[in-house]
């Protein structure tokens, strides 16, 4: 029996096909994705290479066994759910899941195809590995940022509005986290400020650059901080963004400014003060002389520190001087006897130097000194000892105590006489002084009377008061005082000179008493003897009247001749005692 041939179109469509299937093969095969299909009952029909190598299992251990028998494992993971759902529902999945077998995380994508299920799926693990590092860095970052102690915050560049803040910043500034993400780096700061800070320097910068500013920022609260902020570019969530860290410099930066400004006052104080302030080591040498060395003595501070001290000062001065510094090495401070001090000039001034021994300080490691000019004080102390001297000769010809009182400056100039009429051995005191040893009694008289001066111009004064004595006693004095006026009628100096007057006034009181007690008793004349006399002159009378004896009244006669004498010598008693009450006696 002859074989029936094909015919030829069946043959080429065979051909064909195999050609199709051949193509279909090489493509599934050249897939860099994993792939196999399962039909219906989840016999696996194709497996290709990749499928091969990514599992570690060959096809011909594969192809044509049941998928679930062989991996078994993979029944409660997604695997088998997924499958499922995509049979029943026909329709397509995508997913992620992680086969413990292999160690390997797989993404798949099945779908239905024909009589049975397409799966594509490919390696994962070394994205799902760097995924989960990023996103433990990620983690690392949010937990850097948000717990960080110091304030931190991300802004927009462009719309400078905040995208994230942390805690710290929260806290420092006062703004609760969504208060923030409702404002923009502007309304934290102070708009004079940035007016003077280019924008592009705080707000604009391009990845990978850093900068930092010290800026002042307000609080909610309004308190005004100085802070240094630390910033450079990032992106945030696809946002050109600007990470900012902030350190609180207010407390450094008000103790800057308020060093700065003592610095500024001392230096001030240094170069235009009075003083000369130097730093001398050891020796004497200068390491410091203040600028007030030009205005005080003429010589530039800096030719100084070439010098010592001591090729300044006058020989005879020289000993004493050496021997005080040398006692400041061993002791913190001490006063330096006036000493004289060679000027640009070549004339020597004195000076006043207090010195401070700071050897143990290392920011000065010397003595200072601070000195002052007093040749105008020394000066006029020889002026005062010369005028006090004049007033002593004066003294010698006359016994009168001769005071001068320079009210501009407040003292009082005596000559010897103070001590001989007073007991007082200073000869220089303050109006004070005096004030304090006239009598209680007479001092508001003697304020009074120097009021005056002032307003009535008088340019002499005479007063007598008590003045106390060293020993406690008071002497009286007639003072009397010339005033000189300045430009403009104020009293300036007053010379005076008080004479003791006591003698005289206590001889004056013993007269006033004895004429008291003169007056008394005329005063008991007057009426106690005149009384009697009067009653014997009107016995007299009525005697004369009534009486006719001749010689009775011869007698009587005389005896009212007596009696009117008397009365007459008692009348002048009385005029010269009383001159207002005579009238009034006898009548």
């Amino acid at each position: 029996m002859k074989s029936i041939k094909a015919p030829r179109s069946d043959i080429t469509f065979e051909k064909q096909l195999k050609a199709y299937q051949k193509r279909i093969s090489n493509i599934l095969e050249s897939f860099t994705d994993a792939f196999f299909e399962v039909d219906r009952n989840w016999t696996v029909t194709y497996w290709n290479k990749e499928a091969e190598r990514m599992l570690q299992m060959p096809r011909k251990h594969i192809i044509g066994k049941n998928l679930w028998e062989v991996y078994a494992e993979a029944i409660p993971l997604k695997f088998y759910t997924e499958y499922h759902r995509a049979i029943a529902e026909n329709t397509s999945v995508r997913f992620q899941e992680y086969f413990e077998p292999n160690k390997v995380w797989l993404e798949v994508a099945a779908f239905p195809s024909g009589e049975g299920l397409s799966v594509y799926f490919k390696d994962i693990t070394a994205h799902k590995e760097a995924t989960a590092q990023l996103q433990q860095e990620k983690q690392r970052y949010i937990d850097l940022f948000n717990l960080s102690p110091l304030p931190q915050w991300l802004y927009n560049q462009e719309t400078l509005a905040f995208l994230d803040v942390n805690e710290a910043a929260i806290k420092f500034y006062g703004y609760t986290r969504s208060q923030f993400l409702k404002m923009t780096i502007n309304d934290i700061r102070i708009l004079e400020d940035t007016a003077v800070i280019p924008d592009v320097i705080i707000d604009h910068l391009s990845i990978g650059d850093i900068n930092q500013t010290i800026i002042r920022h307000c609080k909610k609260n309004g308190d005004l901080v100085y802070v240094t902020i630390e910033s450079n570019a990032v992106w945030f969530k696809d946002i050109s963004a600007c990470l900012g860290l902030v350190i609180d410099r207010t407390k450094q930066i008000l103790a800057e400014n308020a060093l700065f400004s003592s610095e500024q006052r001392f230096k001030a104080m240094v170069q235009n003060g009075s003083d000369l302030i130097a730093i001398v080591d050891i020796d004497g040498g200068y390491k410091y002389a203040s600028p007030a060395a030009m205005a005080i003595l003429g010589i530039d501070a800096n030719r100084l520190l070439e010098e010592n001290i001591f090729n300044f000062i006058h020989p005879d001065d020289q000993k004493e001087t050496r021997h005080q510094f040398d006692r400041i090495k061993k002791h913190k401070h001490a006063d330096i006897s006036p000493f004289r001090f060679k000027n640009s000039e070549g004339v020597y001034r004195w000076m006043e130097t207090v010195m401070t021994n700071m050897m143990d300080d290392p920011a000065i490691q010397g003595m200072v000194c601070n000195s002052r000019d007093i040749t105008e004080d020394i000066e006029n102390k020889r002026k005062i000892a010369e005028s006090i001297g004049r007033y002593n000769i004066v003294s010698k010809a006359t016994s009168d105590v001769i005071w001068d009182w320079n009210m501009d400056i407040g003292i009082i100039l005596w000559n010897k006489g103070v001590k001989e009429v007073f007991g007082y051995a200073n000869t220089n005191t303050s109006q004070h002084w005096l004030l304090e040893r006239i009598h209680p009694d007479d001092v508001q008289e003697v304020l009074e009377e120097f009021e005056l001066l002032t307003t009535n111009k008088k340019r002499r004064l005479q007063l007598e008061y008590r003045f106390r004595c060293a020993d406690g006693t008071y002497k009286s004095v007639l003072d009397r005082s010339f005033v000189i006026f300045d430009g403009v009628g104020k009293p300036t100096r007053i010379i005076g000179s008080m004479q003791d007057i006591t003698e005289r006034i206590n001889h004056l009181n013993a007269i006033e008493s004895q004429n008291r007690q003169l007056r008394e008793i005329a005063w008991i004349q007057a009426h106690e003897i005149r009384a009697p006399l009067a009653r014997i002159m009107g016995l007299v009378e009525l005697l004369q009247a009534y009486g006719t004896d001749e010689t009775l009244k011869d007698y009587l006669t005389h005896l009212k001749s007596s009696s009117d004498e008397l009365d007459k010598v008692i009348r002048t008693i009385m005029k010269n005692a009383y001159p207002q009450a005579v009238d009034g006696v006898g009548k």
